[in-house]
């Protein structure tokens, strides 16, 4: 069962967090986490403990993540309201790819958390609202504080910058799966797939998934293709050129055997 707060508590401390944030000169400029090129590690950080934060969501709740990923697991992205760049392809692909393999509230819960100090619960329900997922009590839209936030970056891989000239944060567009408090998988990039949400989810489950592409390296093929209208796996072109070696062995064995024993035949008939 999830505590409530008062929702003029909840406020003045998310108050108080920005004021601290703001108060200090350059405070806005620091880098939160480890900024990186690349996409994290994800070996790095996999079955690593996720920190047991306090979410504050609209209207006068407050949740940590274990009871949450207690009832099942977790799909979390981090994001901020006033987003001009990647956040909202990201929420709205995410959106789309939930609703096509289905699921949600009932395998997992999915949790959308501001990094950005200036939120309030208010304006995450906004952000909730716009996208048509105010009802929907499978989606968490919250904040923490400046600390537990923190906290949360440098467990996940997770980074975030001021940018002053364009007077927005720069971060990666990250989407991890959660299960009884650790990371099982990371998906990196603005607009994610059906297919690699299932994925994870499957992961998040603690079954096996045979093959995947990691984030950002060329994979030309793979050996199983999930449909998600299905729900099943099959045999991608790829899993069919991994059989090309052995059946041509099969075959050549074949050929040879069979050659063999129409020349000893031939034999047979010339010395009778």
């Amino acid at each position: 069962m999830r505590p409530c707060l008062s929702h003029i508590g909840v406020i003045l401390r998310i108050a108080l967090s920005t004021a601290a944030l703001l108060a200090s000169p350059g405070a806005m400029a620091q880098i939160v986490g480890e900024k990186a090129d690349s996409p994290p590690n994800e070996g790095r950080y996999l079955y690593k403990p996720v920190p047991d934060i306090l979410v504050h969501s609209w209207p006068e709740e407050a949740v940590r993540l274990s009871e949450l990923w207690r009832e099942r697991p977790i799909l979390l992205t981090l994001i901020f309201t006033r987003c001009a760049g990647v956040c909202s392809p990201l929420l709205r692909s995410l959106k789309a790819a939930i609703a096509s393999i289905g699921g949600a509230g009932r395998e997992y819960t999915l949790v959308v958390l501001s990094f950005d100090a200036r939120d309030t619960p208010s304006d995450m329900a906004g952000l909730a609202e716009h996208l048509e997922l105010s009802k929907d009590r499978a989606w968490i839209f919250g904040v923490a504080s400046a600390e537990d936030i923190a906290r949360l970056v440098r467990a996940t891989g997770f980074w975030f910058e001021w940018e002053e000239a364009s007077r927005q944060y720069d971060h990666p567009a990250m989407v991890i799966g959660i299960r009884e408090g650790r990371i099982v998988r990371f998906l990196i990039g603005g607009t994610v797939s059906p297919v690699r949400v299932q994925e994870v989810v499957r992961e998040m489950r603690g079954e096996f998934v045979p093959a995947y592409p990691l984030p950002r390296r060329n994979v030309l093929f793979r050996c199983f293709q999930y449909d998600p209208t299905s729900g099943r796996w099959r045999p991608d072109w790829g899993f069919l050129l991994l059989l090309i070696p052995g059946t041509m062995t099969i075959l050549g064995t074949v050929w040879i055997f069979r050659r063999e024993r129409k020349h000893r035949a031939w034999e047979d008939r010339e010395s009778s």
